[in-house]
C-alpha cells in the first residue's frame, strides 16, 4: 500500500490544500488498485497521477528486481470503487482506513460516524 497525496493547486506554492487517497500493488491478482473517496477513473488528474507514480514503481521494479519471477510491468491498473466522502475534507481519514483495512475484497465502510470516531481516536493518541 502506497499513501498518496496530490496537491490540488500546484500552481501556487502558498496553496499546500490537496487530496489523500491509496494505491495497493496486489501481488496476488497481480494489478494495481486505486482507492479513492472522492473520485473515479473518469476523472483526469486522478488518473495522470495514479499513473505517473504506477509507471515509477514499475520502472523501479524492474531495474531492482530484473531477474525476480514476479514481474510487474504488465500489471493493469484498477479504480476501485468506493463510497465518497460527504464534504471536501476528510479524505486523510478516508486514505488512512484503507491504509489499515483493504484486504482486496470489500472496500471500508467509512461514514460520517466513522470520521468522528477517528478524530477522537486520532486527538486522544
Amino acid at each position: 500500500m502506497f499513501p498518496m497525496f496530490q496537491e490540488l493547486a500546484s500552481h501556487d506554492p502558498h496553496d499546500k490544500c490537496g487530496h489523500h487517497y491509496a494505491i495497493c500493488l496486489d501481488l496476488k491478482n497481480q494489478r494495481f488498485e486505486v482507492l479513492d473517496s472522492m473520485r473515479s477513473e473518469a476523472d483526469a488528474d486522478l488518473t495522470s497521477h495514479a499513473e505517473f507514480f504506477i509507471n515509477n514503481v514499475k520502472e523501479t521494479w524492474n531495474r531492482h528486481y530484473e531477474h525476480s519471477k514476479v514481474q510487474i510491468r504488465h500489471f493493469p491498473i484498477e479504480y476501485v470503487v468506493t463510497t465518497n466522502q460527504g464534504n471536501t475534507t476528510d479524505c486523510g481519514f478516508h486514505a488512512l482506513e484503507y491504509l489499515a483495512k483493504w484486504e482486496g475484497r470489500l472496500v471500508p465502510a467509512v461514514t460520517a460516524a466513522t470520521v468522528v470516531e477517528l478524530r477522537k481516536i486520532y486527538t486522544w493518541n
